[in-house]
């Protein structure tokens, strides 16, 4: 069982880590004709951390769903508070909560299912 999987069954929730390469995989899959443009624009992410660059522009990436029209919004937003963008990213079931409190048991579920929801589309090389 590996590391993410243990937090999951311990109701952690995962932190997606994406490198450069992978970011780069995501841009041209989700922005083949455009991939130029969208680096330049998820270059204006501002972070404290290449790590944290990247994890945001994965999620800014992922909602915009191929939609190069949103990119500027998200990134504007990602720059205003990043935790809006990694959390309608990474953990969207657990982010309509807000300040609702699941029982345990349905946290646990929404963080699994969450997770494999953001790896699929990670994975998901056309």
């Amino acid at each position: 069982m590996s590391e993410e999987e243990l937090k999951l069954k311990n109701g952690e929730q995962p932190i997606a880590k994406i490198s450069d390469t992978e970011l780069v995989i995501l841009i041209s899959r989700d922005f083949a004709n455009n991939s130029t443009l969208v680096t330049k624009k998820l270059n204006k992410i501002q972070s404290d951390s290449k790590s944290g660059k990247n994890r945001i522009s994965a999620s800014v990436l992922k909602i915009a769903n191929r939609d190069l029209n949103k990119i500027d919004l998200l990134i504007e937003k990602a720059n205003e508070d990043f935790r809006d963008i990694i959390c309608e990213a990474e953990y969207p079931r657990v982010y309509k909560y807000g300040f609702d409190e699941p029982n345990e048991e349905q946290l646990k579920e929404d963080y699994l299912n969450d997770w494999k929801e953001y790896l699929e589309w990670k994975n998901n090389i056309k």
